[in-house]
């Protein structure tokens, strides 16, 4: 049956259900909201206390339903236990601010809607030595959570681990047909990272001859994503499969310099133990970090041991809940959830850094995911149960997957936790939430505001410091777009406030079913399968008001603060060649 299951979520999301407020009042709250920016609480941190650290953690293509604490089918005892652990906050209607990849990390960064800042959708370059991406993301500099950090207090510092997939690492980049966005360039102090997606094992196994012997590809049986040009190792070796992490060099002319050994079997580890070595050296002082696992995005790969761990059910649950027994999973599937247990102990490994340093206590941690599980399950959001042996990722009880306007598309797994605020026993939260409220929370923290320059900008977050206290958080809105926002385009968009959904069209929508506008009460109806515009049409009314002057708020900003353009695709043709290139591996 497509019909999912009732839960305990679903019933306790029931119980929440209110009587419907009016459409006035809908749309006035949601114009008021639009019009607040983060407010700053000056001095916060004026006396002799540590400041607190911050760190934001995220997985890749990894759905609302695939951890063990939302009945995913890897077992993953790590993240389960720090979401029972006092001062822990399970955020179960959190959201990625765009509904895949790259549109999603430009909101980390900046608070804001991505399209305000140009990224309206990815590209597909491995690493710099074979391509330059020209991703136009916030050209005029929008003030960024690495900004906001070193405004506040000299003593911070901060570092990017992972992958980016926000533009051109190398300095000279538009002389190569490209655009220069690193980590740097957008505030960082340090970063030790991927210019895209890159493999969760071995992961730069492919840039050199005598390292491509090291190389684990699980179920691909060969290199898979590759994106560019020749390889920087030669002609022997396959184009665009070299996915090197790169380092701030202000000795070379690039500005970056890449690892000169070999990542080893387990990527998620490489990008925890840098972390470790970084936090060590910080000796105390605050920081503020960002960790992008590559896990779980393809080309996801388990190592055998982690793969026959889940087969024999010490990892995994017995079952996938489709029907399908761990003795039976596919390759794809022991890949899949041998990598979520990958993480699983990789983000295990970080928080006891931060507890062995003495940081936890007083560190702000957000942990969630770019968008939902990769695997479109067409014609109408809903997947039957052999779709999950080649698309092992779970969105639970919600419709849709990555790049979706329905909830599976961008509802993903959240924790937060700062024990010396969110005192007391860990605790769920259904408080509407989005990747956008990270830079608001460390605003209101540190008592900073945007550059004077940038005050006037639109600003979708909101700090989540009252989720955090446990007090009250008040209705706000929350709009998706997949490509495009202009009317014309007539591509997928989407729009909350609070309990209520406006949906039109989905990635995952090929029928006429699906292609119209949709009204869906969150608090009764997660999976999105009763459209009740015809129930409450002056809901409906409003909420499609709401939704179009919120598109033209974002258009506005496109248009008249970032100053959006719309530069060509990446191209190889003016590259060096690989000889040239070389001295880079």
């Amino acid at each position: 049956s497509k019909l999912a299951p009732k839960t305990a979520y679903a019933r306790k999301a029931m119980c929440f259900m209110r009587p419907p407020p009016s459409a006035s009042l809908l749309l006035l709250a949601a114009s008021a909201a639009a019009t607040a920016v983060a407010a700053a609480a000056a001095g916060r941190w004026a006396d002799n206390r540590r400041a607190p650290s911050f760190l934001f953690i995220l997985g890749d293509d990894i759905g609302w339903g695939d951890f063990g604490y939302n009945n995913g089918t890897a077992l993953t005892t790590s993240i389960d236990a720090w979401a029972k652990e006092d001062g822990s906050v399970v955020l179960q209607d959190f959201h990625s601010g765009g509904t895949f990849c790259s549109p999603t990390r430009a909101t980390v960064l900046t608070g804001r809607n991505h399209f305000r800042d140009c990224v309206t959708t990815v590209y597909n370059c491995s690493d710099p030595t074979e391509c330059t991406p020209n991703m136009n993301f916030a050209p005029r500099r929008t003030f960024t959570i690495a900004d906001a950090v070193r405004s506040a207090n000299a003593d911070f510092s901060s570092m990017f681990f992972g992958k980016w997939h926000l533009g051109s690492f190398f300095n000279d980049s538009e002389a190569r047909g490209g655009i220069t966005s690193n980590p740097i360039t957008h505030g960082f102090d340090h970063m030790n990272a991927t210019m895209e997606v890159a493999p969760t094992a071995t992961t730069n196994c492919g840039c050199r001859k005598d390292w491509e012997k090291t190389c684990i590809f699980g179920h691909y049986h060969g290199h898979e994503h590759c994106n560019g040009g020749p390889n920087p190792g030669g002609p022997s070796l396959k184009a665009g499969c070299c996915f090197n992490y790169w380092q701030e060099d202000e000795s070379h002319p690039k500005g970056v310099s890449n690892l000169s050994n070999p990542v080893g079997e387990d990527d998620s580890q490489f990008i925890a133990d840098a972390f470790d070595h970084f936090l060590v050296g910080r000796r105390g002082k605050p920081f503020l970090a960002q960790l992008s696992f590559h896990n779980c995005h393809i080309p996801f790969i388990g190592t055998s041991v982690a793969r026959e761990a889940c087969r024999s059910g010490k990892t995994c649950r017995e079952t996938d809940g489709q029907g399908h027994n761990s003795r039976d999973f596919s390759d794809a599937q022991l890949d899949y959830f041998a990598c979520l247990n990958e993480l699983d102990a990789s983000v295990g490994r970080v928080l006891d850094s931060l507890k062995r340093e003495r940081y936890y206590e007083n560190t702000l941690v957000l942990f969630t995911t770019d968008n939902g599980p990769q695997g479109s399950c067409n014609p109408l959001g809903f997947c039957d149960s052999q779709h999950y042996q080649t698309y092992p990722g779970s969105s639970g009880l919600l419709r849709g997957r990555k790049a979706d306007i329905w909830e599976g598309g961008h509802r993903v797994p959240g924790i937060i936790s700062w024990p010396a605020v969110s005192k007391g026993p860990a605790r769920e939260s259904w408080a509407l939430t989005a990747t956008t409220d990270f830079l608001a929370t460390v605003m209101e923290v540190l008592g900073v505001e945007r550059p004077e320059e940038q005050r006037s900008w639109s600003f979708d977050g909101r700090s989540l410091m009252p989720v955090l206290r446990n007090e009250h958080w008040p209705d706000r809105e929350i709009g998706w777009g997949y490509h495009d926002l202009q009317e014309h385009a007539q591509q997928p968009h989407g729009y909350r406030y609070g309990r209520w959904k406006y949906v039109n069209g989905s990635t995952s929508c090929h029928e006429n079913a699906c292609r119209t506008e949709a009204l869906y009460d969150m608090n009764t109806d997660l999976g999105e399968r009763f459209d009740l515009k015809g129930t409450y049409p002056d809901i409906f009314d409003a909420i499609r008001a709401n939704f179009t002057r919120w598109r033209n708020s974002v258009l506005h900003s496109a248009a008249n603060e970032s100053r959006c353009s719309h530069p060509p695709r990446p191209s190889t043709s003016n590259l060096a060649s690989s000889s040239n290139i070389i001295d880079f591996i």
